[in-house]
C-alpha cells in the first residue's frame, strides 16, 4: 500500500510539472532543432574532411527524402518505392545492380528496409499494422513465418549466402507495404503514376535494347554498371502486366493513347525470345475467357488480328521466303515448347537450342525434386544450399565453365527445395487464395457496368507468376518487387466496397395530407 501511494504521488507530481496537453514552447523547440542541425552539420563536415562520405551521404539522402516527402505530401517509403518500381521496369537488371559505394545495398533492399521502418513507426503511432484481416494476408504471414524459422537455422550454417536465397520469401513483404500505400489516396496515385511511366517507357526501351544492346551497355553506365540491361524472360512477364494495365485504362476512358501503349507492351511480349511469356500470356487470356470479361478480350482480339495480318503481309511485301519470316519464327518458337527430345529440325537460326533448353530444365527439375525428397522432404534443403551442384555433375560433366545460377528456373520448385513440403504446401495454399480472389474479381467485373481495375491487376500478376514457373523471375528484385507490389495493390483494391452505379436517393418527404390536424387551442380571454 505504501509503495502504491508513493507511485501515485510521483505521477501526480509529474503531471503538475508537465501537464498532458501543455504546448511545447516554440522558442525551445526551434532552439532544439537548430542545435541538432548544427551538431549533424558538424559531424557531416568532419566526415567529409576525412574523406568518409558514407555517413554524410546518408544524412544528405535522409534530408533530401524528408524535404521531398514534405513537398509531395507522401511518405518517403512510398516515394522511394515508386521510383524503384519505375527503375525496375525501365532498367531491369541494370538498375537492380546499382548500389551505394562501399555498401552492398541494392535498390530493392533499400526500399524494403525503409518501408519496414515506416511500418514500425506507423504501428507505434497509430497502433495499427498494414495487415488486412483476410485469408490471403493470413496465408502469406504463415508462409513467411515458417520460412523465417528455416532461415534462422540456415544463416548460422551458410551465412550471407542464406540471406541471398531467402530473397525468394522476404520480397513478399512488398505485398503488405503495397496495401498500406493503396490505403492512402496520395500514395496510391504516386505509385500508380510511377507504374504507368515504367510500363510506358519500359516497352520501347526493351525493343531498343534488343536491337542495339551495345549502345546501352557502353554509353549508359554508372561506375561500370549499365543503367539499362534487360533480361528478356523477366521483362516479358512484366510487359504482360503492362498490357493489362493499359487495356484497363483504355476500356475505362476509350482513349487511343492507352491502346497504343498496350499494343507496345504486347509487341514487346511477342518479340521477346521467351516461350514462357507466350505460355503466360495464354494463361491470362484463359482467365479473361473464364470470367467472361469481353471488354478487355475485344481489344486483345483486335490487336491480335492486326498483328497477324501484318505478319502474313510482310513476306509478300518484302518478297522474302516464308521460312525466313517473323510469322514462321513464332510458329517454330511455339512448336518448340513441347519438343523435349529434339525431334524437330528448325529453320530459324536462333531456335536450334530450344530443345536443349527444355532438357536443361527438365533434368534440373528432376534432380532437385529427387534430392529434396530424399534428404529433406518436409523442411527442405535450406537457404544457402547449392541446388546446382548435383545438376552440374550430371548435365555438365565435361564442362569447366562458371555457373552462377542458383535457381532451377521454376519458382515453386525452388520454394520446395528450400523449405520442403511445408513451405511449398503453404505457397500452394496462397496460390489457391489468389485464384479465388481473381475469380471473384473477374465475376464482379463481368457483372458490373464499369471495368474493374483489381481484376486487371490480378490477371497481370498471373502473367508474371506463370513466366516465373519457367525462368528466374521471382528470385530477384526485377520481377519480385513489381509482382508483390501489384498483388498487394490488387488485394487492397479488391477488399474495398464496390461503388454503386446509381446514387442513393433521399427518403421521400412525408405526405401530410392524411396526417391528423393539430389540436386548436382557444385564445385566452
Amino acid at each position: 500500500m505504501r509503495r502504491q501511494a508513493k507511485i501515485r504521488r510521483g505521477s501526480v507530481a509529474l503531471r503538475r510539472l508537465w501537464p498532458k496537453n501543455h504546448p511545447v514552447n516554440p522558442r525551445l523547440r526551434n532552439s532544439l532543432i537548430v542545435a541538432l542541425g548544427v551538431a549533424i552539420a558538424m559531424v557531416a563536415g568532419w566526415q567529409i574532411a576525412n574523406e568518409s562520405l558514407i555517413q554524410a551521404g546518408a544524412l544528405g539522402t535522409a534530408l533530401a527524402l524528408w524535404l521531398a516527402s514534405r513537398l509531395c505530401g507522401i511518405s518517403a517509403d512510398a516515394l522511394v518505392a515508386g521510383l524503384a518500381l519505375a527503375g525496375y521496369l525501365i532498367g531491369n537488371r541494370g538498375f537492380a545492380q546499382l548500389s551505394v559505394p562501399n555498401l552492398p545495398l541494392l535498390p530493392g533492399e533499400l526500399t524494403l528496409g525503409l518501408g519496414l521502418c515506416f511500418i514500425i513507426w506507423n504501428a507505434a503511432r497509430t497502433k495499427e499494422l498494414p495487415v488486412r484481416r483476410d485469408a490471403l494476408n493470413a496465408m502469406l504471414l504463415t508462409w513467411l513465418a515458417c520460412g523465417a524459422i528455416r532461415f534462422g537455422y540456415d544463416v548460422r550454417v551458410h551465412g550471407l549466402m542464406a540471406l541471398r536465397d531467402f530473397a525468394i520469401l522476404y520480397y513478399s513483404l512488398f505485398f503488405f507495404l503495397a496495401q498500406g500505400w493503396w490505403a492512402d489516396p496520395d500514395q496510391r496515385r504516386w505509385v500508380q503514376r510511377c507504374l504507368t511511366v515504367g510500363f510506358a517507357v519500359g516497352a520501347p526501351i526493351f525493343l531498343a535494347f534488343a536491337r542495339w544492346p551495345d549502345f546501352f551497355v557502353n554509353n549508359l553506365s554508372v561506375r561500370g554498371v549499365p543503367l539499362v540491361y534487360v533480361k528478356s524472360d523477366v521483362q516479358a512477364g512484366l510487359l504482360i502486366a503492362g498490357t493489362y494495365w493499359f487495356l484497363h485504362r483504355y476500356v475505362s476512358s476509350r482513349r487511343l493513347g492507352w491502346l497504343l501503349l498496350a499494343a507496345t507492351n504486347l509487341l514487346g511480349v511477342l518479340s521477346a525470345n521467351s516461350r514462357a511469356a507466350l505460355v503466360a500470356f495464354g494463361v491470362t487470356c484463359l482467365w479473361l475467357v473464364a470470367c467472361r470479361d469481353w471488354r478487355i478480350l475485344r481489344p486483345i482480339a483486335a490487336l491480335g488480328a492486326v498483328g497477324l495480318a501484318v505478319l502474313l503481309t510482310l513476306p509478300i511485301v518484302t518478297q522474302r521466303p516464308w521460312k525466313e519470316s517473323i510469322a514462321y519464327r513464332f510458329y517454330e518458337s511455339a512448336a518448340s515448347i513441347g519438343d523435349t527430345q529434339g525431334a524437330r529440325s528448325y529453320e530459324t537460326a536462333d531456335l536450334g537450342d530450344k530443345p536443349d533448353n527444355n532438357r536443361f530444365r527438365l533434368t534440373w527439375w528432376r534432380i532437385v525434386v529427387g534430392e529434396t525428397w530424399s534428404e529433406g522432404r518436409w523442411t527442405g534443403l535450406g537457404f544457402g544450399y547449392d541446388l546446382s551442384d548435383q545438376f552440374l555433375r550430371i548435365y555438365y560433366a565435361e564442362s569447366s565453365e562458371e555457373f552462377s545460377t542458383r535457381s532451377p528456373h521454376n519458382y515453386p520448385l525452388t520454394v520446395f527445395a528450400r523449405t520442403g513440403l511445408i513451405g511449398v504446401g503453404l505457397l500452394l495454399v496462397c496460390l489457391a487464395g489468389i485464384t479465388m480472389r481473381t475469380w471473384r474479381a473477374g465475376r464482379r467485373a463481368a457483372q458490373s457496368d464499369q471495368p474493374s481495375e483489381p481484376f486487371a491487376m490480378w490477371v497481370g500478376t498471373w502473367g508474371i507468376f506463370v513466366s516465373a514457373c519457367f525462368g528466374v523471375v521471382l528470385e530477384g528484385p526485377m520481377g519480385a518487387v513489381v509482382f508483390w507490389t501489384l498483388l498487394g495493390m490488387a488485394n487492397a483494391a479488391g477488399s474495398e466496397p464496390a461503388p454503386t452505379s446509381e446514387p442513393a436517393l433521399p427518403d421521400p418527404a412525408p405526405d401530410l395530407r392524411d396526417a391528423p390536424s393539430a389540436p386548436q387551442v382557444a385564445p385566452s380571454p
